[in-house]
């Protein structure tokens, strides 16, 4: 795997970070951002029976390595987690290390939260973060730092599928949650939706 390369990064970092990379295989994920790779899956299969259309029976609980990262450049989509929801699912984020990451939670009954995951626990940072399975959406975003990434941990219950997952976002998403907070303004909703725009007016009519 090709290492990440910035000249104005500290080198020891970029050591670091491209040591973590190549030792557990962490590989771009597509459409979301950032850098990731499963662990593994929980022994313990358990069953959702309201969703009986689909494969009611899951696997506990799936573990993922997941970096973001501001050293590529011209891959911007590294450094975040664009808007995303995966059904019938909390997530837990511990970072391991590296810097901040900014976590934005959007529920469907409007509200919003913003929460901070690292180390500087007096100015309110959290160790770890829980993103509920009943939130409607959530965004990462890598803040600057010494570092230039952070590498996380992520456990999901149950485990993550691909077919419960939903990325990006539209112009009733926009309506909902513009103004909700300071820092919900319509060019900040759209950094957080990416590249993955979408006609949600369809869905909502």
């Amino acid at each position: 795997m090709s290492t990440i390369s910035n000249a104005t990064s500290n080198p020891s970092d970029e050591t670091r970070m491209n040591s973590i990379i190549n030792q557990f295989n962490l590989i771009e994920l597509p459409k979301e951002g950032g850098l990731y790779q499963i662990i593994d899956r929980s022994s313990i299969e358990v069953s959702l029976p309201h969703r009986m259309q689909c494969d009611s029976t899951l696997r506990a609980q799936s573990h993922i390595y997941y970096m973001l990262t501001r050293l590529r450049p011209d891959q911007p989509q590294l450094s975040y987690n664009y808007l995303h929801s995966i059904d019938d699912a909390d997530d837990l984020h511990i970072l391991v290390e590296g810097d901040s990451v900014d976590y934005y939670l959007f529920y469907e009954d409007g509200h919003v939260e913003h929460k901070v995951l690292g180390h500087s626990y007096t100015d309110g940072e959290l160790p770890l973060v829980t993103t509920p399975g009943t939130v409607a959406s959530k965004a990462l975003k890598l803040r600057s730092g010494n570092h230039g990434y952070a590498f996380i941990i992520s456990a999901l219950a149950p485990e993550w599928t691909a077919e419960r997952c939903k990325i990006g976002a539209g112009q009733v998403f926009l309506d909902k949650y513009t103004g909700k907070e300071e820092w919900c303004t319509t060019d900040f909703l759209r950094e957080l939706i990416g590249p993955n725009w979408t006609d949600d007016t369809a869905a909502k009519s």
